[in-house]
């Protein structure tokens, strides 16, 4: 063990080793008995050896000097011309048929990276992204709400969203919103999820299904907006959202961090879906579409932030007669919706109502 030279501990206990005595290093040198000629029996051992071993190359030589030794002789060998030969060349490996295909799988792979520029509306990013062709209802591929799915960028507060000219589809299309149906979620998992939506699913078709109705009928779903608010995309359930992308409300690697140098605070994704999810995961299609808006929060601010996006950002623009509050998770029965909707269409004076 090594101690530096200023350690205390060596300090205090250097005098301890004075008893034992200094080391004579390095040693005297010792003398041995003159009358040992090593050199005549070293002359003699060899004369042995080399009478011993006559064909051996293990023997000394003395009339020979380390630098007199004679040569040792190097073999010459003639290479061909054509050495080293050239590497085989096998047809379909290193000949043009694979540097061609390797040529246009590198083509392909650059354009499905390349950087696509897009023309900004208002200032503002917004998408049209076709859908899988196999959740389309039939005959409605040429429906722009039933074969795009429509993604928005919003880098504002949810007061500024209409003021910095933000739309969304039911807007565009001039529609008159009876219903606007919200479901908040965090980190629900998608057996809630699926529970909560398919129930909300079976009132609207429960309300298109009312053919006598003035307000109602089979066109009664363009009436009703359902939007979903995730309360942060990095806390969002990912089987979640794969329920989403499944029912054409939602693409991953869309959804981008910032626009013009600005943060992006939440992500909107529209489309009129008309797929049925299970709660074991399989998939079919509804008797009705619905109108999706999916509000895909960047940042995780709590309910109340939730519920400005959808009754500051989205309601100023749709201008909905009736909202309905709800929480994924929470089961409505196939007809609760219409009988909440029923008590404001009658007592136009009640300003909120619950059930159970």
């Amino acid at each position: 063990m090594a101690y530096h030279q200023n350690d205390p501990y060596n300090q205090q206990h250097n005098n301890s080793y004075n008893h034992y005595p200094e080391p004579n290093y390095p040693p005297a040198q010792q003398h041995y008995n003159d009358s040992y000629d090593g050199q005549a029996n070293w002359d003699s051992k060899s004369a042995k050896s080399y009478q011993s071993h006559a064909g051996s190359q293990v023997h000394l030589m003395p009339s020979y000097e380390k630098h007199e030794a004679p040569p040792v002789p190097v073999p010459s060998v003639s290479y061909p011309q054509n050495y080293p030969p050239a590497p085989a060349q096998h047809p379909g490996m290193y000949g043009r048929e694979a540097s061609n295909a390797y040529t246009t799988m590198r083509e392909k792979m650059m354009r499905r990276r390349s950087v696509r520029q897009v023309a900004l509306v208002h200032g503002n990013l917004v998408l049209d992204v076709p859908v899988p062709s196999n959740i389309i209802p039939a005959g409605k591929k040429d429906v722009e709400e039933m074969s795009t799915m429509r993604y928005t960028a919003a880098t504002c507060d949810p007061d500024d969203f209409m003021s910095s000219r933000y739309t969304l589809r039911p807007y565009l299309m001039g529609r008159h919103t009876e219903l606007f149906i919200v479901m908040t979620m965090y980190n629900e998992d998608e057996v809630l999820f699926v529970k909560t939506m398919n129930a909300v699913i079976k009132n609207i078709a429960h309300l298109c299904s009312r053919g006598k109705s003035k307000t109602w009928g089979p066109d009664g779903w363009q009436k009703v907006v359902v939007c979903v608010v995730s309360d942060g995309r990095n806390k969002v359930n990912k089987r979640t959202l794969q329920v989403l992308s499944l029912m054409g409300c939602y693409q991953e690697g869309i959804a981008k961090d910032s626009v013009g140098g600005k943060d992006v605070t939440a992500h909107i994704f529209e489309y009129t879906t008309s797929v049925i999810v299970t709660e074991t995961g399989e998939v079919g299609q509804g008797t009705c579409p619905v109108q999706v808006l999916f509000c895909l929060k960047e940042q995780n601010k709590k309910k109340l932030n939730s519920h400005r996006w959808f009754f500051n950002a989205f309601g100023p623009l749709i201008k909905p007669n009736v909202c309905i509050l709800l929480d994924v998770g929470t089961k409505p029965t196939g007809t609760s919706i219409y009988e909440l909707w029923k008590c404001f269409d009658k007592h136009s004076s009640v300003g909120g109502a619950c059930g159970e």
